[in-house]
C-alpha cells in the first residue's frame, strides 16, 4: 500500500495545485467564484435530477418507492433550471439556508450546554460557542452580499491550506518513491 501512494504521488500534487488555484481565485475574486460555484451547484442539481428521474422510471415496476425517486429527481431538475435562470436568487437562498442552520444549531448547542451543567464544569465555553453560532447566523441574514463574500473567502482559505498540505504531501511521497 505504501508503494501505491509513493508511485502516484503526482495525483496528490495535481489535487493540491487545483485546490491552491481555486483558493487563490476564491480569495481574489469572491463574487465571481461564488457565482461560479452556484452555477456548478445548478448543473449538479439538474444532472443528478435527470439521473434520478431516469432511474425512477426504470425502477417503477420493481420498486414500490419509485414515486419518491421521481419526485426527488423532478425537484432537482426544477431547482437546476431555476439556478440557471437566476443564480443570484439561488445564492441568496443558500446563504439564508446556512444562516437558518447556524441559528438552529446554535440554539441546540445552548440547550445541550445548559443540560451539561449537571454533568461537567466549564460548560460556559459551549454556551459561548452556541451564542457565536447564533450571532454568525444573524450576521449572515443581516447582510447576504457580505455573507457571500465571507463564505467564499472562508472556502478560499480552506482550499489554499488544503492545497499547500497536499502539495507538501506529494513531495514527501515522491521522495519515498
Amino acid at each position: 500500500m505504501d508503494n501505491f501512494y509513493s508511485a502516484y504521488w503526482w495525483i496528490f500534487l495535481l489535487r493540491g495545485i487545483f485546490a491552491l488555484v481555486l483558493g487563490v481565485l476564491a480569495v481574489g475574486w469572491p463574487g465571481v467564484t461564488f457565482a461560479t460555484l452556484i452555477v456548478f451547484l445548478g448543473a449538479y442539481l439538474f444532472i443528478a435530477g435527470l439521473f434520478a428521474v431516469i432511474g425512477a422510471i426504470a425502477a417503477r415496476k420493481t420498486n414500490e418507492n419509485w414515486g419518491i425517486f421521481l419526485f426527488s429527481g423532478l425537484l432537482g431538475v426544477i431547482l437546476g433550471i431555476l439556478t440557471f435562470y437566476n443564480p443570484f436568487a439561488t445564492g441568496a437562498a443558500l446563504i439564508y439556508l446556512i444562516a437558518f442552520w447556524a441559528m438552529v444549531a446554535g440554539l441546540f448547542e445552548l440547550i445541550v450546554a445548559i443540560r451539561l451543567r449537571k454533568v461537567i464544569t466549564g460548560e460556559g465555553w459551549y454556551i459561548a460557542g452556541g451564542l457565536l453560532t447564533i450571532i454568525f447566523g444573524i450576521i449572515l441574514v443581516s447582510n447576504p452580499v457580505a455573507a457571500a463574500v465571507t463564505l467564499t473567502w472562508m472556502f478560499g482559505i480552506y482550499a489554499i491550506v488544503t492545497g499547500i498540505m497536499l502539495i507538501s504531501l506529494s513531495f514527501r511521497l515522491r521522495s519515498r518513491h
